[in-house]
């Protein structure tokens, strides 16, 4: 009998110590060992963030990039893969990062998932970028590999010119702020007035982004990030074509768009 209670507490151990935890293959769930093998190898700690049982862009992260072969094996020749899992079921979890991955979400600062971090081997960190639509598992790999190794380019080149839009943009939507809800007037003749001063103020604002697109377009960047400016184009194109169409909307059309939104706000509330 007692031979047998043995036999059944083994098998319990060794299937616990089986047990399929959500890191994928390749990947460690040990942040702090991954650091450690990191100050041997000379690489940089590519870190996943994610919520693997209940966050939908997590799942499709990992399913056509972090469980892809090639992309395991192009991203290990830059970086040790570590996966930091807050799911809801704990059990998917190892014991060790059960305790610690709570801790390290809140360290790292991070508030939406999935998100992905460098992590440098006295464990500061910076933002790496996700895959793009249509991108390989291999091209992204490369990719995360370029970003980190022009990083020092993109901080010199391209930073400043992101903080000068993003800056331009806060400024902008600050005022529209302050202008409030058109809408929200009591009267129609009040809800016109407002209204054209939103049409009057997205005028102004287009006209500044035009601006800020040439000064963008001029500036001289080294070749090797030169995809980073287009990107920042193509962004501020994507700005200015959304404020010149809805500042073409007429009054009326605006107000049936407004009317259409309360409803399904309304809808979705008592659903």
């Amino acid at each position: 009998m007692k031979k047998i209670m043995v036999l059944a507490a083994m098998s319990a151990v060794s299937l616990s110590l089986l047990a399929k935890t959500s890191t994928p293959d390749g990947f460690s769930d040990d942040l702090d060992a991954a650091i450690e093998a990191s100050k041997k190898s000379g690489k940089t700690v590519y870190a996943v963030f994610s919520g693997s049982d209940w966050c939908y862009w997590c799942k499709v992260l990992e399913k056509d990039y972090l469980s892809k072969k090639e992309f395991v094996d192009e991203a290990s020749k830059s970086f040790e893969l570590v996966y930091i899992d807050s799911p809801s079921d704990k059990t998917k979890l190892s014991e060790k990062a059960a305790k610690n991955n709570p801790g390290l979400v809140k360290k790292y600062g991070i508030r939406g998932f999935p998100t992905v971090k460098f992590i440098a081997a006295d464990g500061t960190a910076s933002d790496a970028s996700r895959p793009g639509n249509g991108v390989t598992p291999k091209a992204y790999a490369e990719s995360l590999a370029k970003e980190l190794k022009y990083r020092p380019l993109v901080e010199k080149h391209i930073k400043p010119l992101k903080d000068e839009l993003n800056s331009a943009m806060r400024a902008a939507w600050t005022k529209f702020i302050k202008i409030g809800d058109p809408f929200s007037k009591k009267t129609e003749e009040e809800q016109r007035a407002a209204y054209a001063d939103v049409q009057k103020n997205f005028v102004e604002v287009i006209a500044q982004m035009n601006e800020l697109r040439g000064k963008i377009a001029k500036a001289e960047v080294p070749a090797e990030i030169a995809h980073e400016k287009e990107n920042l184009i193509k962004r501020l194109d994507r700005d200015i074509k959304g404020m010149k169409d809805a500042s073409a909307m007429t009054f009326e059309d605006a107000k049936k768009a407004d009317e259409a939104r309360k409803n399904r706000k309304g809808k979705n509330k008592i659903k």
